[in-house]
Order: C-alpha cells, then structure tokens, then sequence
C-alpha cells in the first residue's frame, strides 16, 4: 500500500515536471500558447487529482503536497530564467522567495480542489 502511495505521488510530480518542461520549452521557442498558460496555472489541480485518485489512502494530504514541488518549479524555473538572461517578474534570490510563497500558497488552493475531486472520483471505483 505504501509503494503505490509514493507511486501516486512520484506520478503528480512527474505530470507537474512535464507541464513546466512543456512550458520552458515553448518559452525557449518563442512561442506562446494560451493552453500551454492555462495548463500550467491549473497543474497542481491536475497533478493532485490524479495523485489521489491513485493514491489507496491519505488521497487529500497526497493532492495538498503537491502544491510543494509546483512552488519549488516555479521558483526553478524562475531561476534558471534569469540565469539564461531572461526578464522575470521576480529577478534575484528574495525575488525566487517571494515568488515560492506566493505560487505555494495559490497551489496549496488549488491542489486541495483536486484532491477533494481525485477523493470522490475514487469512492465511485471502489
């Protein structure tokens, strides 16, 4: 039961690195789509769903975490921006910080929407 716990979570993460990939990599191409915006702002939902609807128990604290690792991509990805002589709207290290407590404050709200959702799709397979 506990591996398939982790395997849920290392999933949610894996989906979420996936968007930020896909979202780097249309910023490194210069192309900027409005799905690939909107995908990236609604992830952590999108990643705590599916964490716990797979997850066999603790389905709500699974989806919650995964406003962690969207907090710390966001702050990568801003980082590693910057680093690339990119404009950011969070330039430097109290910029990185600031920009960590905001997108885990606004994850933590929408990871636990789609971990309520991912809970109550499960009771209905089980």
């Amino acid at each position: 039961m506990k591996s398939r716990m982790i395997w849920a979570w290392l999933l949610g993460v894996g989906l979420l690195l996936a968007i930020f990939a896909l979202w780097l990599l249309l910023l490194r191409m210069e192309v900027f789509a409005q799905w690939a915006l909107v995908l990236l702002w609604i992830s952590p939902a999108v990643a705590a769903f599916v964490a716990s609807y797979l997850s066999p128990s603790h389905k709500i604290i699974l989806g919650l975490s995964m406003a962690i690792p969207t907090a710390v991509f966001a702050a990568a990805l801003n980082r590693v921006l910057q680093i690339q002589g990119l404009a950011v709207d969070f330039p430097g290290p109290s910029g990185g910080l600031i920009l960590f407590i905001v997108v885990l404050v606004g994850a933590a709200v929408l990871s636990s929407l789609g971990g309520i959702l991912g809970m109550g799709v499960s009771r209905g397979r089980h």
